[in-house]
């Protein structure tokens, strides 16, 4: 019984050699996976490629020579990968400059205010607009939107924030406190001015309230410890309008330069 048991001991452990040595090598398994990475980047089939040429870098970092080639096909499918990246982003560079120009044809561009340029509306020049009561619409080239209420009076009102409203329709802005920047007083020759800025969504969603309504007799109201009212002209309606359009065609202009600069950038370094 012994003797029987150790025989097939011997019998399994060669059994167990013969069938090791009939399998596949680590170089063979490499070679047929990099042939396959191969043939689907012909295809055009990109991250089925790159899923199986990673297997390869992690799998059998032993096989060298079949290493450095899955990542020298990698490399070249990220550069392939940027490149069709570059000519997407370019072509919706193009649209969007082209649906900006139609637009810009109401603002023109200036550095009134200091070295950042801004875009100011034909109907709101600051010179035509110096002594009136309106609200008024400001926009850089980056998209950054915001509106401020102005005032003047021949006496102060303290206002800190405004509702505009059309019949049983209103829209109320958070309350600016005074500070001297986004809501300032003035005096000059026994005129008073206030200024009010509704920055980062101080507006509470008057901006579009105007946009939606611009065809509408829409009112404001300025809410300090006095109130005035206005009805809104025309022109500063479709001033805020156009600027509010515009702002996210520019967003948009902005964050596709961005990405193009990412993906130059992407392509000389794997370059």
């Amino acid at each position: 019984m012994i003797r029987k048991s150790r025989v097939s001991t011997v019998v399994i452990a060669l059994s167990i050699v013969l069938l090791s040595g009939c399998g596949p090598t680590s170089e063979e398994i490499a070679r047929e996976k990099f042939d396959r990475a191969s043939g689907l980047y012909d295809q055009g089939h990109f991250n089925d490629a790159m899923l199986i040429l990673d297997s390869i870098t992690i799998d059998f970092p032993s096989e060298i020579e079949f290493v450095a080639r899955a990542e020298d096909l990698i490399r070249k499918i990220k550069i392939s990968e940027q490149e069709r990246s570059l000519s997407f982003l370019d072509s919706a560079l193009v649209k969007k400059e082209k649906e900006l120009e139609v637009l810009m044809k109401n603002f023109r561009v200036s550095k009134e205010y200091g070295e950042k340029e801004i875009l100011i509306h034909k109907r709101q020049k600051p010179q035509n607009s110096f002594n009136r009561t309106y609200l008024r619409a400001h926009l850089d080239m980056d998209g950054n939107f915001y509106i401020s209420s102005r005032y003047s009076g021949d006496h102060y009102i303290n206002h800190s924030k405004i509702k505009v409203y059309h019949k049983d329709q209103s829209v109320v802005s958070e309350e600016i406190p005074y500070d001297e920047f986004d809501n300032r007083h003035f005096e000059d020759g026994g005129t008073y001015w206030e200024v009010v800025n509704y920055k980062d969504n101080a507006d509470n969603g008057i901006i579009d309230f105007i946009a939606q309504n611009v065809d509408k007799p829409l009112k404001v109201q300025y809410i300090g410890k006095k109130y005035y009212y206005i009805v809104m002209e025309k022109f500063d309606k479709e001033a805020i309008s156009d600027g509010y359009e515009i702002s996210f065609v520019l967003k948009e202009i902005s964050k596709i330069k961005k990405e193009i600069k990412i993906a130059k950038t992407q392509l000389s370094r794997l370059k």
